[in-house]
């Protein structure tokens, strides 16, 4: 009997040591996944959820969200007839015959239009393209136009897009330092704003505060006032950014994977 109970002792260490070899090299492919998800994700963060979740859009589900008029008071919500029936602000302007036109809607980081999902840094936030919808009830084609404002006359405004009355019109904008997005920076590059400009540019991406949507001057219809609409607001990633976000998302995913695998090879 004593001398079994070595043997026996020498079995319960072979099995105790097994076990723990298998228990520890689990531990280390854990912590193996465990960090490989966390860079991933981490890279994924940074490309994209520096404004905030990305791609944003403004659909006014529910409220107007603190958006504005061109006189800064409250923009008229709906809840039906936007984009796919949907929701969305309304709002009169009045055209002028020159200068710079009329602004009919303001998104302000002062009043926290849209929770502010717009405001901060689009350069380091990957924003690429800034879009929306709009209509108008004039008897003819008006121009209408973004200005991307960082404040103290820092403002991006977007080339001009002709606009037919009564349909929605999408207006997209590439973010980009060039003539093919926008018409001038404003006093981000004085004194006359021309583009392109990486100096300019920077200034009013790299802290964008309002965004404002404007008719351009139109002499035949000076003076006249109508009914101005807006729907979907966006801000999207860049592609790279995407990229980043799906590494991310199935990095976590495989972390899950190894955890549930740790779990199966412990004794």
């Amino acid at each position: 009997m004593d001398s079994n109970r070595p043997q026996r002792k020498s079995n319960r260490a072979e099995a105790g040591g097994g076990g723990l070899f298998r228990k520890q090299g689990s531990m280390k492919k854990f912590r193996g996944c465990f960090w490989l998800a966390a860079v991933a994700f981490a890279a994924g963060a940074q490309g994209a959820f520096a404004l905030g979740p990305l791609p944003f859009i403004e659909d006014f589900a529910t409220n107007r969200a603190n958006w504005l008029d061109g006189a800064s008071a409250n923009a008229t919500w709906l809840p039906t007839g936007g984009v796919g029936d949907g929701a969305y602000i309304s709002a009169t302007g009045t055209v002028v015959a020159s200068g710079f036109g009329t602004i009919v809607f303001r998104g302000n980081a002062g009043a926290d239009a849209s929770g502010d999902a717009f405001v901060g840094n689009w350069i380091s936030g990957g924003v690429s393209n800034f879009s929306a919808f709009v209509r108008h009830n004039a008897p003819s084609e008006l121009g209408i136009f973004a200005r991307l404002d960082a404040g103290g006359g820092r403002a991006a405004s977007s080339i001009g897009f002709t606009v037919a009355p009564n349909a929605w019109t999408s207006l997209s904008i590439p973010i980009l330092d060039s003539v093919g997005s926008f018409q001038s920076y404003g006093q981000a590059n004085p004194p006359s704003g021309a583009v392109p400009s990486p100096a300019g540019f920077n200034a009013i991406f790299g802290s964008m505060q309002n965004i404002q949507f404007v008719v351009a001057p139109n002499i035949g219809l000076a003076n006249q006032t109508f009914t101005f609409d807006v729907d979907q607001i966006s801000v999207v990633p860049e592609p790279g950014a995407w990229g980043l976000v799906a590494a991310g998302l199935a990095a976590l995913g495989f972390q899950r994977l190894c955890r549930f695998r740790s779990k199966r090879n412990q004794p």
